[in-house]
């Protein structure tokens, strides 16, 4: 059955923003879900990476930002829990890596269409690399209709759901069928044939496989319908003909680099569809924890956790955020996601094993006098404590993680994909301060 439990909301505070936030908080509450408001300040060049992840002084943007965030939290109705998240650089890759950060399960964004560079918008970008469902919306009066995520609703919404009944497209139907059971929707499901196809014996055998998909609890049977042509103005057309209020679209052709559908099908039914669609991922490839967890259990290390391995000797790791998480699987995994995120690789150690706690030396026994005296003047302020926890953490099996940023907002997401591996004694080290982000 379908789960939602962290709806990400990405909005860029243009005139469908209050629209768009309004459905995001009709999903939360439909599912009992968290919802997360993010906005991005600035889009620069595709492949600029995440620079807010590290700069510093990004205060007059997040002031404004925070603002105007703040208006529309304003919106969302009491007992639907809320969180902001402020970012700035590409903006794609900044929806994807707070998406990454917060386990989103759906992420809700709006397009106004191809008027980014090279012709995509944000949202065909975000569809061509994530791997978590996207529900896209059109900003202005593009959608005639709009779906309404409430039980309690009586009009009947049709609900259009292409398959090319493939396993990749399975997913989405499934999603179809769930939305089904718990709204006020009837299923269309669309199967497009390539033109010039016999009409009799492949769309009688289309109309079979399809009348078999019907799961036997579902209290409407699903309308079938059978086209010819192009699938993405097929998938358009029928929508517009049914007065569809939502597309439910699932993967229709993995590639090498697992983008969810050729690059004609996506752009193709995202922006002349008369009403907004849901994105499906097709079935998961083998999870990459799993594959962690197997290059651990062989005894093999973890190439990163190795690879980036600082034997260095801090006095006082200034501009850094430590945390602790308890497998290098779990580590793997971490700095994976922070690698994603746009962290460059330069900016990312990690302490494990002899080594790391020899690197941490929390009495500079092992590194002189002066780290001596360093460690002794920190023992006045109480930190030579806590960086004995980390090096109990690491004498214990346990795998440091640090990462070189500054304190602005990109700081949060940080810590969000710390925790989402198990992170703890997450900690930000600044020139003066130290902030304790988690026990």
């Amino acid at each position: 059955m379908l789960s939602i439990r962290t709806v990400l909301c990405s909005v860029d505070f243009s005139s469908a923003a209050a629209r768009q936030v309004d459905l995001a908080v009709e999903i939360c509450r439909a599912f009992g879900a968290t919802l997360i408001l993010h906005h991005n300040h600035v889009e620069l060049a595709i492949g600029s990476g995440v620079g807010w992840m590290w700069a510093p002084g990004q205060g007059e943007f997040a002031l404004t930002a925070e603002q105007n965030l703040r208006d529309l939290v304003a919106r969302v109705p009491d007992g639907t829990p809320v969180e902001m998240r402020l970012t700035s650089g590409s903006i794609a890759d900044a929806v994807l890596a707070v998406g990454r950060a917060v386990n989103a399960d759906l992420v809700v964004m709006s397009t106004r269409g191809t008027t980014s560079p090279g012709g995509h918008s944000v949202t065909d970008r975000v569809l061509e690399s994530a791997t978590l469902p996207i529900f896209a919306m059109h900003q202005g009066l593009h959608d005639h209709r709009t779906p309404r995520f409430v039980a309690t609703a009586t009009e009947r919404q049709p609900l259009l759901v292409p398959t090319d009944l493939t396993p990749e497209s399975q997913p989405a139907v499934d999603v179809a069928f769930d939305l089904a059971r718990r709204f006020a929707f009837d299923v269309h499901v669309l199967h497009v044939l390539p033109r010039g196809a016999p009409d009799g014996e492949a769309a009688e055998r289309a109309r079979r496989l399809m009348a078999a998909l019907a799961p036997p609890d579902l209290a409407r049977p699903p309308e079938v319908h059978i086209d010819t042509g192009i699938p993405a103005r097929a998938i358009a057309h029928a929508a517009d003909r049914i007065s569809a209020a939502c597309i439910v679209m699932g993967e229709h052709a993995r590639t090498p680099m697992r983008h969810w559908f050729r690059p004609d099908t996506a752009q193709g039914v995202l922006h002349p569809a008369p009403c907004p669609i849901w994105y499906v991922p097709g079935p998961s490839a083998p999870a990459a924890d799993e594959a962690a967890e197997a290059t651990h259990a062989s005894g093999t290390p973890p190439s990163l956790v190795e690879k980036l391995q600082d034997p260095a000797f801090h006095y006082w790791p200034a501009s850094y955020l430590y945390g602790v998480v308890d497998s290098t699987a779990a580590a793997e995994l971490a700095l994976v996601d922070l690698l994603a995120a746009g962290v460059a690789e330069d900016q990312l150690h990690t302490w494990y094993g002899p080594a790391g706690v020899a690197a941490i030396d929390p009495t500079g026994q092992k590194h002189g006098r002066m780290a001596r005296l360093w460690r002794a003047l920190e023992s006045v302020t109480g930190e030579r404590e806590l960086l004995e926890r980390y090096a109990n953490e690491v004498e214990r099996g346990h795998v440091g993680i640090g990462v070189h940023c500054g304190s602005g907002d990109g700081l949060r997401v940080l810590t969000d994909i710390l925790r989402k591996h198990g992170g703890h004694l997450i900690t930000y080290f600044s020139a003066g301060s130290v902030e304790r982000l988690s026990p």
